[in-house]
């Protein structure tokens, strides 16, 4: 099962202790379509979920050509970690759009607050994170965009491989202009992969029960 964070980049104007309880003081439950919940809050870090509740009606059609109605209930959590070190905001599991997140934490500080996208070297983090694992890591998929092939012309390039892809890019690539977007990690000793993304965003497709991984994922975060 694959794990998914996204890292943005925040400077909080409030003490975390506050914004817990401006969080606090707009809950989720009961009748409210929207609010959070404060899972837990320290000097440095706050834990919490932003929670939607979504109400639907969906149609159906039987085989005799008759429209069933039934009314639907969906609950969409964002769970996300603020912090004074690192980028600010962790976001696990992501959904679709962080707009509504990001909407409402404005709100809970006075709209002092400014959250945006990370943009990270993915191959600088990749060095990062295996510097501070202290094993080797293998670069078997790169993806790669706005090549520039001629005047004009840009291409979108997937390299994969069974051995590390870094040097077959730099050679592709030939002093070209691109965009490097995506690509996919094996630590030697462990099964899956770990992907990591130009826009602070990291896939886990391995065990990580400790949370190891993920600690350094983070502290490489640059």
């Amino acid at each position: 099962m694959s794990k998914r964070y996204r890292w943005l980049t925040v400077q909080w104007p409030i003490a975390l202790s506050t914004l817990g309880e401006r969080l606090k003081a707009r809950p989720f439950g009961g009748d409210v379509t929207h609010g959070f919940v404060v899972d837990r809050i320290r000097n440095d870090i706050l834990e919490a979920r932003y929670v939607e509740r979504i109400e639907y009606t969906e149609r159906i059609t039987d085989p005799f050509g008759n429209e069933l109605l039934f009314d639907r209930i969906e609950f969409r959590q964002s769970f996300f970690c603020a912090s004074t070190r690192g980028p600010g905001l962790e976001v696990r599991d992501p959904p679709r759009s962080l707009q509504p997140l990001m909407n409402r934490l404005s709100e809970a500080t006075d709209f002092e607050v400014a959250i945006n996208p990370c943009k990270v070297d993915v191959l600088v983090w990749a060095e990062n994170f295996q510097a501070r694992i202290g094993r080797p890591l293998v670069v078997d998929s790169l993806q790669m965009n706005s090549l520039q092939v001629e005047d004009g012309i840009m291409a979108k390039i997937l390299i994969k491989g069974s051995r590390d892809v870094r040097t077959a890019c730099t050679a592709l690539a030939a002093n070209r202009n691109f965009q490097l977007e995506k690509i996919q990690l094996r630590l030697e000793g462990a099964a899956g992969t770990v992907v990591l993304s130009s826009g602070g965003a990291a896939t886990l497709k391995t065990d990580d029960p400790e949370g190891t991984l993920l600690e350094h994922l983070r502290g490489a975060l640059v």
